[in-house]
């Protein structure tokens, strides 16, 4: 795996392709969203689930694995923002893992407080499952989830949205969007104007540093593609 020596570069997702063990995908909208598919002994995973475009991309993505969306056996969402979820319907057979504060935002039982999300869906609302259409397992607590030789670590952190969760397989933590990347200031955190609660996202993530170390955590990604190297530096940018 060709991991990066500072913060302050970046790479998309070119060096996460492994078909077929694994791939990385973006969808259409307003910006690139991630999907990121792997094989392992538990059957096809997928962390975040895109947005315009994803049923077509998920079927493509899965194609390259040689399997098909209807046999992702788990879908971990890092939130439930419109931008993560789109390809939801195709993989309604998944078991879906999110942090428990953030179901009832998955389901529209909940609205989101960020400027720019509560707005989209007044503009235009997001097509959710409703929670009986499919298989919720919460996390409110470090969980790892056990899949064979692989495992799946879930760290909740709490702030861009109530239920956040960052994802950490096979040394990458996928850190949704408690990270973010803008090309004029690098490497920062939550977005003030997509989040709920940006400082409550910095310090959860401050509370995730002291917990998950840079041996673990090789490299970090945003669910918006861009990635860097787990070192000191990009650590304090994203407590910005």
């Amino acid at each position: 795996m060709l991991l990066l020596t500072a913060p302050s570069c970046t790479r998309g997702i070119d060096w996460l392709q492994d078909p077929p063990n694994a791939l990385a995908i973006t969808t259409s909208g307003g910006w690139a969203s991630m999907i990121y598919l792997a094989r392992t002994d538990s059957g096809i995973i997928a962390i975040d689930l895109g947005w315009t475009g994803a049923e077509a991309a998920l079927e493509r993505g899965t194609r390259r694995l040689n399997a098909t969306p209807a046999d992702i056996r788990y879908a971990f969402i890092t939130h439930a923002h419109r931008d993560h979820i789109g390809g939801w319907p195709v993989v309604r057979g998944a078991r879906f893992v999110l942090g428990l504060e953030e179901i009832p935002y998955l389901t529209g039982a909940a609205q989101y407080r960020g400027l720019v999300p509560s707005s989209a869906e007044r503009v235009s609302e997001t097509a959710r499952p409703k929670a009986e259409e499919i298989h919720l397992i919460p996390v409110s607590r470090d969980t790892a989830f056990a899949l064979g030789a692989d495992t799946v670590w879930a760290f909740p952190i709490p702030g861009h949205t109530a239920g956040s969760v960052a994802y950490l397989f096979r040394g990458v933590l996928f850190a949704g969007d408690a990270m973010n990347y803008r090309p004029m200031s690098g490497f920062r955190g939550a977005r003030p104007e997509m989040s709920d609660d940006p400082a409550r996202s910095r310090a959860s993530v401050a509370a995730l540093w002291q917990r998950l170390d840079s041996t673990r955590a090789r490299t970090v990604c945003s669910a918006h593609a861009k990635c860097a190297a787990n070192t000191d530096e990009l650590r304090r940018s994203l407590l910005k």
